[in-house]
């Protein structure tokens, strides 16, 4: 963010050298888009260097007999060109999809596709209106075989986030994905909304999150979530979570889970 230091000729030419020397700011505290489904409606900053890792993040569903987990290691890079705008690359680097069904257990591993996007943070949060972003993204197809698409995934989500008093805060996602289906293509939204605090100690914050997924997908229908996780700042530039979501319908995975770490540079 820009701030404005307006100086006088006169004040500058009577003040002895160093009048205005300061001790430096210290700086903001990581600011990350992960856990959870939502983003930070914030960018890194001109010059920086982000990484944020998932690993692993692991999907449990048991339906029909049929056990089946889903484990990823997911790495996030982000770079900020502004302060307002950064460049962003991530993929499931390794994939693992285990199958058990009577009696028989089916493994397959692999790496992800990847995602080339972007992230452009609006405008800060004034008299009400709240922080808010823009984050276009294209997944290409470029994982192995059981891991990919096939076809590229575009992908638009919009993150606001409001401060609130002592120390709560809430954030709203609306998202859209079209990706690629047998012949055609199909269209996917995303709704959530969460609610966080910073706890006693300021090195530690925790949310909740309500997820909604509505797709038309041939076969597939919408699902929901809700889910919890903490957060716990090491250092300014390094940031520990732990995550977990629960999905509410019978189409959705039964679990999600996650462990991170995110380090900025």
């Amino acid at each position: 963010m820009s701030t404005l230091r307006a100086f006088t000729i006169s004040t500058l030419l009577l003040l002895p050298a160093g009048a205005f020397a300061q001790e430096p700011a210290p700086p903001s505290p990581i600011s990350t888009d992960r856990p959870g489904f939502l983003f930070s409606s914030h960018t890194v900053g001109r010059g920086v260097l982000q990484t944020e890792w998932g690993i692993p993040a692991v999907t449990v569903n048991d339906s029909g007999g049929v056990d089946t987990r889903f484990t990823s290691l997911f790495g996030l890079v982000r770079y900020g060109v502004t302060d307002r705008f950064e460049l962003r690359l991530d993929s499931p680097v390794y994939n693992e999809s285990r199958v058990r069904a009577g009696g028989r257990t089916a493994t397959d591993r692999g790496f992800g596709d990847v995602e080339i996007g972007a992230k452009w943070h609006l405008f800060d949060e004034l008299n009400g209106r709240p922080s808010m972003c823009l984050i276009p993204s294209v997944i290409l197809p470029a994982g192995q075989k059981g891991f990919t698409a096939g076809d590229p995934v575009y992908q638009l989500n919009a993150m606001a986030e409001w401060n609130l008093a002592n120390g709560w805060g809430a954030g709203a996602l609306a998202g859209y994905l079209n990706g690629p289906s047998g012949d055609g293509r199909y269209g996917q939204g995303t709704f959530a909304v969460s609610l966080g605090r910073s706890l006693p100690s300021p090195k530690w914050s925790a949310y909740g999150e309500a997820v909604y997924v509505t797709t038309n997908l041939a076969g597939a229908s919408d699902s929901s979530f809700l889910g919890a996780g903490i957060k716990y700042l090491v250092s300014n530039d390094f940031q520990l979570d732990l995550s977990f979501d629960r999905g509410l319908t019978a189409d959705s995975p039964d679990w999600l889970f996650g462990f991170g770490i995110a380090a900025r540079f």
